[in-house]
Formats: C-alpha cells, structure tokens, sequence
C-alpha cells in the first residue's frame, strides 16, 4: 500500500514581515504544516482534489502569485518534511543543492553553488527558472527551432534547465572564471543535461545568433547594457526571459525591450522581483 499523498505550496510575498497574516489565513483554510523562509511561506497540507485550485485562488485574492506546489508521498505530515525535497520549478522540473545528495534526473537538476555563487535558489533566479519550465512545456507555443544561450551564466542552472527541459543545445556565457569552474561542476553533476551545454569565458558581446531562446538573469543596468545584442541575436518568434530586477523596474525594462522590437507575453513575480517572457516579433 502506498503512503499517503501530500501537497506541498509555497507562496512568495512581497515583504517578510506579511508572513504572519498570510500564515493565519492558511491555517484557517486547512494547512497542516507551516514554515517561513524570508519572503516564503512553504505549506503542507493533505492532497485532495481542487485542492491546487483552491490555493491559486487565495493568493489571488490576496493579490499574490500562484503558489508553486509538489506532491510529496509520506506516511505523515512529520516524515513529509523530514526528508531532501527538491524545489519544485514548473512542469517537470525541480532544483535540488547538491549537499541534499538527490540524484540528478530527467525532472531534478542538482546544483553545487560552489563559492561564489548561490545555488539557484534566489528569487530572481527562480522566477526565471519558473518561466524557463512553462515555455519549454509548451505553455505559449511552440519555439522556433535553434539552439540557446545563458548570458551571465553565474552556475550555468538556466541553462542547465534549458537542456534538460528543452532538449536544446546551449551556450553559456559568462565573463567571471569562477562561473567556468561552477558550471563545469554542474554540468558534471546531471548527465543528462551537461553535455548539451558549452561554456565560453565572455560577456555578452560573444553571443552570436540566429537563437530560439537567450536567458538571462542580469541586474537592471546590466541587462540594459547587454539588450540590444540578446535582441539582434534571437531568430523572429524566439524567446527573451530575463530576470534579475525588481519589480517596480518592470514596466521601465518592457519600454526598452519593446524599442528593441521585443513584446512581453508572460511575467512572474516574488518577493519584490519580477522575470519575464518577450518574444521577438516577425
């Protein structure tokens, strides 16, 4: 017999100080466990069905982001989290850190953030990761047919992801040697996503195109700096998703790339940050 199911929802708020309110309100709706992490409320409750539903339509009463949620099977809400969980991403794809000692799979990519990177846990990263998931699943369409790059690579995870998800060829550019030996040990540590990833010890100027999908999770001002050549590198119908700025830079970011010929069509937000979606037009 197998053990019982259990849901696992994780909310972004836009402060950590709007845990406790948040907190109340789910276990009034039937949260068995709670736990805060800075901006993040992680929940568990007992699998049933609409249950999914219905915690999408509190956060969206109480205008926040879909929560990310997993299904997790255990004997009880105490063994349910008392055991590594990867981080659930989008469809099919969850990050585990490395030191949990989860095995790299078809839907888990294990990160070492080695020193001077973090694991891929940030917010800003998620978010694009969680855009990354959705797009790869086919959520706005199919993607032009070409390869992929990651500018600003850090620990090669976005283009970790595209491989695994997308079965794409991707480049991954990053101008800081530290980044080379990160996603040389990531690469390593998922086989299955590794050897469709290259890495090139550069910025943003040696991204050469046609590509079906550049990510990129770079602070304002650097994305500025490197937008336009992104742009002249995507194929017509290819993909942008960025991330690294906060929210309230949003409209100012989709202004620049809408110049560059650019349109958003799909955003995520959480604790103050905000990634986005932008196709180039045909």
């Amino acid at each position: 017999m197998s053990p019982p199911s259990w849901l696992e929802a994780r909310f972004h708020l836009p402060t950590a100080q709007e845990g406790r309110a948040l907190g109340r309100r789910l276990r009034r709706e039937g949260a068995l466990r709670l736990m805060q992490q800075g901006p993040e409320i992680i929940s568990l409750w007992l699998q049933a069905y609409g249950l999914p539903a219905r915690l999408m339509e509190v956060a969206a009463e109480l205008g926040l982001d879909p929560p990310r949620t997993q299904v997790v099977q255990a004997a009880d809400p105490a063994q349910a989290w008392s055991s590594p969980r990867p981080v659930p991403l989008g469809p099919g794809l969850s990050m585990a850190p490395a030191w949990m000692g989860l095995p790299a799979s078809k839907k888990i990519l294990v990160i070492d953030p080695g020193t001077a990177f973090g694991a891929g846990d940030h917010p800003s990263t998620l978010l694009n990761l969680e855009l990354l998931a959705l797009l790869t699943a086919g959520e706005w369409g199919e993607l032009p047919p070409g390869p992929a790059a990651d500018v600003g690579a850090g620990t090669g995870v976005l283009a970790l992801a595209l491989a695994l998800r997308g079965k794409m060829a991707v480049m991954a550019l990053d101008p800081d040697p530290a980044s080379r030996r990160a996603t040389a040990r990531n690469r390593a540590l998922n086989p299955l996503a590794g050897p469709l990833v290259s890495f090139a010890l550069a910025d943003h100027r040696a991204l050469a195109g046609p590509c079906a999908l550049v990510a990129a999770n770079l602070p304002g001002p650097i994305l500025k700096l490197a937008g336009p050549t992104m742009a002249q590198a995507l194929l017509p119908g290819g993909w942008l998703v960025t991330s690294g700025f906060r929210r309230e830079a949003g409209e100012d970011i989709i202004r620049f790339f809408e110049e560059l010929g650019l349109t958003a069509r799909a955003r995520r937000s959480g604790g103050g940050w905000l990634a986005l979606g932008l196709v180039k037009n045909t």
